[in-house]
C-alpha cells in the first residue's frame, strides 16, 4: 500500500474538510473502521481504520468533517507499505535524518519535546513516542523512526 501524506491538502484520497461519512463509506471496504463516539458535551470524535500492518486515525473536530489524519507506523519493517512526504519515505527514514530533510525544504520546526517535531506552516507533526520495543537512535537514545505523523491543513498548529 503507497500513502502520500500532503499536507495541507490531506493523506492519500482523504482530503482535509471533507464529510467523514463519506470519507468512511470508502474506508470501511479497506479495513476494519471503529468510530468512536464524541465525548459527554462535545462533537469531536475520532475514527480508526484498522490495517493488517498499520492504523490510520482520522480527526473530526467539528463532528462532522475531516480536520486531521494519522499514519501509525507499521510493526513489521517487512510490511509492503509506503508512507510518503514527497519523496521522503515517512517511516523507514530515520527521524533525525527526515526532520532535517524537510527543514532543508524551507520549512521551520518546532519541538515542544524531544521526541516530537511539528512543521506549523507545512501543517505536519512527527512523534517518536511509542511504547513499544524499537530500534534506537544511538545518538539521542530515542526511537530510531518516527512511530505516527498528524497531517492537518493550513493553520492546525497555530
Amino acid at each position: 500500500m503507497d500513502i502520500a501524506v500532503e499536507p495541507p491538502l490531506g493523506v492519500g484520497d482523504i482530503q482535509f474538510g471533507e464529510e467523514f461519512t463519506a470519507v468512511a463509506d470508502r474506508l470501511r471496504s479497506l479495513g476494519d473502521l471503529r468510530v468512536a463516539s464524541p465525548a459527554p458535551g462535545r462533537t469531536a470524535f475520532k475514527s480508526t481504520l484498522v490495517l493488517p500492518d498499520f492504523e490510520i486515525t482520522l480527526l473530526m473536530d467539528d463532528g462532522v468533517h475531516v480536520t486531521a489524519v494519522e499514519v501509525w507506523r507499521f510493526e513489521n519493517d517487512a510490511a509492503e507499505v509506503h508512507v510518503h512526504y514527497g519523496d521522503l519515505d515517512l517511516f523507514r527514514t530515520p527521524a533525525r535524518e527526515l526532520a532535517a530533510r524537510i527543514e532543508e525544504m524551507g520549512n521551520a520546526s518546532v519541538s515542544p519535546d524531544e521526541e516530537v517535531t511539528i512543521f506549523p506552516e507545512l501543517s505536519l507533526l512527527l512523534s517518536r513516542e511509542t511504547s513499544r520495543e524499537v530500534p534506537l537512535d544511538e545518538t539521542d537514545g530515542l526511537p530510531l523512526y518516527a512511530h505516527y505523523v498528524l497531517a492537518a491543513p493550513a493553520g492546525y498548529f497555530d
